[in-house]
């Protein structure tokens, strides 16, 4: 999931633990000025000097005490303000690095000779967008493409991307996560599962596989073309936010796999 994990705390910081320290500084250092000066009043000569005198020390160090929460205060929302373009920035580039080769295989489909030719760009685009899903999801994440067979009416693995355990390779009719998942497809629907364990919609082949879920019908129009799922192995990893990056992908792929199709007709 590219989403901004890691949120930007402005009250954290090498100033935060000082926070009351400097505020109960600057209190007493308010209180010593004023008793400083009501002594002075009382006092003659050298003494009274004296007093004045630090009196005036302590009425700056108010005054610094100010300045130096101010400073901080000021540089702790600089400094958060930074934070947040830098997570901005970052993510523009994770989302272009990740976009930029499906947007070039759409263009490279549009302008294709051939039915092999655009066979071979569609076998790129679908790797592509497995690839990105996993980039945009988070380093744990591992996305498969799985084909809606035309015969059997059943979804069969195509390729597949992230970690390096082989994603189950068919889902078929009959079967209790088949039927889910081909009616899924056939709806033009999603599924997002936070914890597989609570809800056993779908669950892993293998215990352990994975925690979390994401199922996305690819579809183009009202045709279905197969189910792009992302999957992780930790409650938490995956949000609403990366169910919504997952329907984009698979919305890119449909309009792409629409094009490979009608060229082989």
């Amino acid at each position: 999931m590219v989403h901004q994990r890691n949120s930007v705390r402005g009250t954290t910081g090498p100033w935060t633990g000082h926070r009351h320290s400097f505020n109960a500084l600057a209190v007493l250092a308010a209180v010593a000025a004023y008793l400083f000066a009501a002594l002075a009043g009382d006092a003659d000569g050298g003494r009274r000097v004296l007093l004045l005198g630090l009196g005036a020390v302590t009425a700056a160090v108010v005054v610094l005490v100010n300045l130096a929460i101010q400073r901080r205060d000021r540089r702790r929302i600089r400094s958060a303000e930074e934070a947040a373009v830098e997570a901005q920035e970052a993510l523009t580039t994770t989302l272009n690095g990740a976009l930029a080769p499906i947007t070039s295989y759409l263009g490279e489909m549009g302008v294709a000779h051939d039915h092999r030719e655009r066979a071979a760009i569609g076998g790129k685009l679908r790797q592509a967008v497995v690839d990105a899903a996993v980039r945009l999801t988070g380093p744990t994440s591992r996305s498969a493409f799985y084909r809606l067979e035309a015969t059997t009416g059943w979804l069969v693995l195509d390729v597949y991307g992230g970690r390096s355990a082989l994603p189950r390779d068919h889902f078929i009719t009959g079967d209790e996560a088949g039927d889910v998942l081909i009616d899924l497809v056939a709806r033009g629907d999603l599924v997002f599962i936070p914890d597989v364990e609570v809800d056993r919609l779908v669950r892993p082949t293998s215990p352990g596989e994975y925690a979390t879920v994401i199922g996305v019908a690819v579809t183009a129009g009202p045709t279905p073309l197969g189910l792009l799922t992302v999957d992780a192995p930790v409650v938490g990893d995956l949000t609403t936010v990366d169910v919504e990056l997952v329907r984009v992908l698979a919305n890119l792929l449909g309009s792409g796999l629409v094009q490979e199709q009608a060229a082989t007709r």
